[in-house]
């Protein structure tokens, strides 16, 4: 009889673990996280916002709506691209490690006013992300040269792991 009220304890035991280790992986949204410099280039730093969003199959009234995670990036003071050798853009990147990944172009943002010493904006977003993010996932502002649509090194880069739970 005592056998059995140790087992019950056990079983109850066992089982919040396992429901809260299931929890523990997954990410909250809408979530931002810092993208820090590969290594070390002045004043450079960036930003990702990743959310649901929800869009329409088709452009007509009516349409079904399907979700889809969306990344938006923005970068700081970044060095013009030709700086670090044969490219003339950067591309975001996201990347579930082993599994997928996107590339999406970033766009040069004229200022009215750029800083005195240097280094331009720049943003992109991709939207149609249907695979579950993981706190492993890598969001990263990479080199890329679109004559040869080479892509080049990571430049800044952060990962999902502030955005769970």
């Amino acid at each position: 009889m005592k056998k059995r009220f140790l087992i019950l304890p056990v079983l109850f035991v066992f089982f919040a673990l396992q429901i809260n280790t299931a929890n523990a992986g997954s990410l909250s949204y809408p979530c931002s996280i810092v993208l820090e410099p590969v290594n070390e280039i002045p004043n450079s730093s960036g930003t990702a916002l990743i959310a649901k969003v929800k869009k329409p199959y088709t452009d007509q009234p009516g349409s079904p709506v399907r979700e889809r995670t969306g990344v938006g990036v923005y970068a700081d003071w970044m060095p013009m691209p030709s700086d670090f050798g044969d490219y003339d853009q950067y591309e975001g990147f996201a990347q579930i490690p082993g599994e997928i990944s996107w590339r999406f172009n970033m766009n040069f943002v004229k200022e009215d006013q750029p800083s005195w010493f240097g280094g331009s904006p720049w943003v992109g977003k991709f939207d149609e992300i249907s695979a579950e993010l993981s706190a492993e996932t890598i969001v990263s502002i990479k080199l890329s040269n679109s004559r040869t649509n080479r892509l080049g090194p990571a430049i800044l880069q952060g990962t999902l792991k502030g955005c769970v739970k």
